[in-house]
């Protein structure tokens, strides 16, 4: 099961009445997250393109940014590029109808705190939602800080060691194994962002997962529906049994599954190494 669990947050504010910012160049997109949002108590701006959204950037400050991927102008990564340079440090959650992983896992990179595709219900939207401005208030590195680790970490992969680290930023962790698998548990910054977890699905022995996609779907006592997306692509050797039995006691150093990696050279660079 691992070390002993970490508190996860029962007592944490939704963020009720913070400051949020929509850039997506579609109305019913707007109109929609103004309904979901609004009746959360948030304040909801909104912005139909980049430049619009980078001169309210510049003027108000924001709890949360939710931006489409595809907008006429520029692209959702290259406005977080543009926002990183300003030093505008606002947490970003990025909504898509065309996902690809390379896409999902630069956005990650660049600070992004998940991604939802589209069509999305409103309890997929709530949860990262809730979760994201939960971060803020204890909040971990800065975006800046987790961006320099990123970008720093060079290792050559055929000389990993047990107890090899990697994380998907605010996501996952995996651990390189002595026979050359990796065991997978959830980041501490995801845990310490929801309530106490009343129940969690995994993939099972033999089930292939992929790089960036959902791995594990959460869901707490609040009732509220979390996913995380797994590190590494690769096939499923193992299933900690125990911990998804008793998931309250799931911690930031409890190990989910083990897996067989299928793309260790181009998927490691991808990750941060602790």
């Amino acid at each position: 099961m691992g070390k002993a669990p970490i508190k996860q947050r029962q007592d944490r504010q939704t963020g009720d009445g913070s400051r949020i910012l929509v850039i997506d160049d579609e109305e019913i997109i707007h109109d929609s997250l103004q309904r979901i949002l609004g009746r959360q108590g948030h304040q909801v701006d909104a912005a139909f393109g980049a430049p619009e959204a980078l001169e309210l950037l510049a003027s108000r400050t924001y709890d949360l940014v939710i931006m489409d991927l595809m907008m006429p102008d520029i692209n959702g990564i290259q406005l977080m590029e543009k926002m990183r340079a300003k030093g505008q440090e606002v947490p970003v959650l990025m909504i898509t109808g065309y996902p690809t992983i390379r896409t999902a896992l630069h956005a990650l990179r660049l600070g992004a705190v998940d991604y939802l595709s589209k069509p999305f219900t409103r309890q997929e939207l709530l949860g990262p939602v809730n979760r994201t401005l939960r971060r803020a208030v204890a909040p971990g590195p800065s975006t800046a800080e987790a961006l320099a680790a990123t970008e720093s970490a060079e290792f050559p992969v055929l000389k990993l060691k047990p107890g090899d680290r990697f994380h998907l930023r605010e996501h996952s962790w995996a651990v390189y194994q002595q026979d050359g698998t990796i065991r997978m548990g959830i980041e501490a910054s995801f845990l310490d962002t929801v309530d106490a977890l009343a129940s969690l699905d995994a993939p099972g022995e033999s089930d292939l997962i992929e790089q960036g996609l959902v791995g594990f779907r959460l869901k707490t006592a609040s009732g509220e529906s979390h996913n995380v997306f797994v590190p590494l692509s690769g096939q499923v050797l193992e299933v900690n049994q125990g911990a998804l039995d008793h998931p309250s006691s799931i911690g930031a150093d409890t190990w989910l599954v083990r897996v067989r990696p299928a793309n260790l050279e181009t998927e490691l660079p991808l990750l941060v190494r602790s």
